[in-house]
């Protein structure tokens, strides 16, 4: 590859930085989401570590949200930015069929569950790696290299610890009941996929996982990756998307780092 400029893997490589994004260019200038989950042995959720007896919450304000976000100091190889008006949605903004599935639709498209006191968001992007996409010799090492994750980091803050917890046990049932699938409608995206809960990561007090499928106009733009955990009165969640997956095909990890720097910041 080196020296080179109009061999079929630099056209591709072309390809890939001008046009893969192509595809998830409406619901990215919306909302970046993303999804992965698990409740506990029946719903995928990972059961509660915290001690029984908690002093009641107080509701953070979107300040002290805002503080308490994550920033690229605390990750590498992360873009981090405040997500701008036009992409932010609200829940008037989520459109879904089955009531149950609400909570689903919301944490998908990087929606704050219940009726949050305060909220605060963040985009984080995986950086391209220029040195891995340089070097790579095969369709297979650029398809690697271009694994590029979004994720939109929601903090919501509630009244009391009993209301967060409300919001979460309502996610918790809208997997188990939406796991045949429902239509949900952001943007003028839909979701005809199922719904599916899995491995929940050990944060918070209580975590649960799940991945969903979004299509747009009979095509797919899914999975999306997505995990919630509760800490106190305070909800962190998080949606991911891979641009790069839905032309490779190929299958990809949450970042999981993201939820232990978010974890370690709410203390």
């Amino acid at each position: 590859m080196e020296g080179t400029h109009n061999t079929p893997m630099n056209r591709r490589h072309s390809r890939f930085r001008t046009g893969a994004f192509a595809p998830l260019a409406l619901p990215l200038a919306l909302a970046v989401i993303a999804g992965c989950g698990a409740p506990d042995a029946a719903a995928g959720r990972s059961p509660a570590s915290a001690p029984a007896a908690r002093e009641a919450a107080t509701a953070l304000t979107a300040a002290r949200l805002d503080e308490l976000s994550l920033a690229a100091s605390d990750l590498e190889g992360f873009d981090v930015r405040k997500p701008g008006a036009a992409e932010t949605l609200t829940e008037d903004d989520v459109r879904t069929g089955e009531a149950d599935c609400a909570p689903v639709s919301r944490v998908m498209w990087g929606v704050a569950l219940g009726d949050p006191a305060a909220t605060a968001q963040r985009r984080v992007t995986s950086a391209l790696d220029d040195t891995a996409i340089d070097a790579a010799e095969s369709a297979e090492e650029l398809d690697a290299a271009f694994t590029v994750t979004s994720t939109t980091v929601s903090l919501a803050s509630y009244d009391t610890e009993e209301q967060a917890q409300a919001a979460f046990e309502s996610l918790s049932d809208g997997i188990a009941a939406c796991d045949g699938g429902f239509r949900s409608t952001a943007g003028g995206t839909r979701d005809d996929g199922g719904v599916s809960a899995g491995t929940a990561p050990e944060a918070g007090d209580e975590a649960v996982a799940f991945t969903a499928t979004i299509g747009e106009d009979g095509g797919s733009l899914g999975p999306v990756r997505a995990v919630v955990f509760r800490r106190g009165g305070t909800l962190a969640q998080f949606s991911t998307v891979n641009a790069a997956a839905v032309v490779s095909g190929e299958d990809w990890d949450f970042p999981t780092v993201l939820v232990d720097a978010q974890e370690a910041k709410l203390g």
